[in-house]
């Protein structure tokens, strides 16, 4: 009877622990947005351009970019101190009490989530450029109506 006690009351503190780790991270995920929403909320247009424009210049960076797209020297440099400036007054200032937590948690994915938020929002003012969304759209012209009827309605 003990030992099967044991094994109940083990397995109440496992399920216990598992309900408090779903809880952290469901409250992590909560500060991760709520410093997300902080941080679109506190940028400026023109902080937008600045980090769809690090973004931009850390793609061009890649290997894989060689011949698509040329980075002006100094250009990368540029725009990740921009990039730092913005992200320091986000962080440290207009955004403290949401980071916080996150900061004292060391809590990365957080810090993703959230900068995911920043980036979308960037990227969707460049998006809405009419010349942008042109130019994504252009491969359409290159599609094959008929090669589609297997999964068209």
């Amino acid at each position: 009877m003990a030992k099967r006690a044991w094994g109940v009351m083990a397995a109440g503190l496992m399920a216990a622990g598992a309900m408090l780790h779903d809880t952290a991270m469901a409250q992590t995920d909560a500060q991760a947005q709520a410093l997300g929403e902080c941080m679109v909320l506190k940028s400026t247009g023109a902080d937008r351009l600045v980090v769809a424009r690090w973004f931009l210049t850390a793609l061009a960076s890649a290997p894989q970019a060689a011949g698509v797209a040329t980075l002006t020297p100094g250009k990368k440099e540029e725009f990740d101190k921009g990039m730092a400036t913005i992200f320091t007054r986000l962080m440290a200032v207009d955004c403290a009490d949401e980071a916080r937590p996150l900061f004292k948690a060391k809590d990365e994915a957080g810090f993703r989530v959230a900068g995911e938020a920043l980036g979308r929002v960037a990227m969707e003012e460049l998006l809405n450029n009419p010349q942008a969304g042109a130019a994504l759209s252009a491969y359409a012209k290159y599609l094959k109506q008929e090669e589609f009827k297997n999964v068209l309605p």
